[in-house]
């Protein structure tokens, strides 16, 4: 089975979705809910959808328990917890791609390997001059264009002063780093 394929059910709702459009948790020997999203931790693991009002509600009703068969301890800031590791994995997909040569900054180095059809896809500040996001939005034609972050972090991210635009060149890393970006995309505006 591929792993575009690869299917899991959402605990709470019932619904079957792709892997990407779920959250892992994996609930450890003392009945502790922690996030899992590389699915790397040993323990009982689970899928929920991805979407911050879904965690909240989670915390709230706390019926999970019933669910799963055991005492479960929800930790109380674990919608922000899942919020901030996302983030945190697109951000450091972003500069992996900045190492391995997959990223082109600034403004005019984008309009060009836009112009060559050679992007992926674009990241673009969500604080960025509006008379810029025409021009881009204009050059990308369908391209997605993700408004994630402002200039200030990602010009922390990828040390770099004013860092405003960003395109991806296509490729793997690439592909990677989108699916990354929607996650945290859908979950923080579902």
């Amino acid at each position: 089975m591929t792993k575009e394929l690869e299917t899991r059910k959402c605990v709470l709702s019932g619904e079957v979705k792709s892997k990407e459009e779920l959250l892992r948790f994996v609930l450890l020997r003392d009945g502790t809910m922690i996030p899992d999203f590389d699915k790397k931790i040993d323990g009982h693991g689970f899928y929920v959808s991805n979407s911050k009002k879904t965690i909240e509600d989670l915390m709230q009703k706390n019926h999970l328990g019933k669910i799963l068969h055991t005492k479960v301890t929800v930790p109380q800031d674990l919608a922000h917890t899942v919020e901030t590791v996302l983030c945190q994995k697109c951000l450091n997909m972003i500069n992996l791609a900045r190492k391995a040569g997959c990223l082109v900054m600034g403004f005019e180095k984008v309009k060009e390997i836009l112009s060559k059809d050679k992007a992926a896809f674009v990241i673009e500040a969500c604080d960025s001059g509006e008379d810029g996001k025409q021009k881009i939005r204009a050059m990308a034609q369908s391209l997605n264009i993700y408004t994630l972050f402002d200039v200030a972090t990602l010009s922390q991210t990828l040390n770099r002063e004013n860092t405003v635009y960003l395109a991806v060149t296509k490729g793997p890393l690439g592909k990677s780093l989108e699916t990354a970006l929607q996650r945290y995309d859908t979950y923080s505006n579902a």
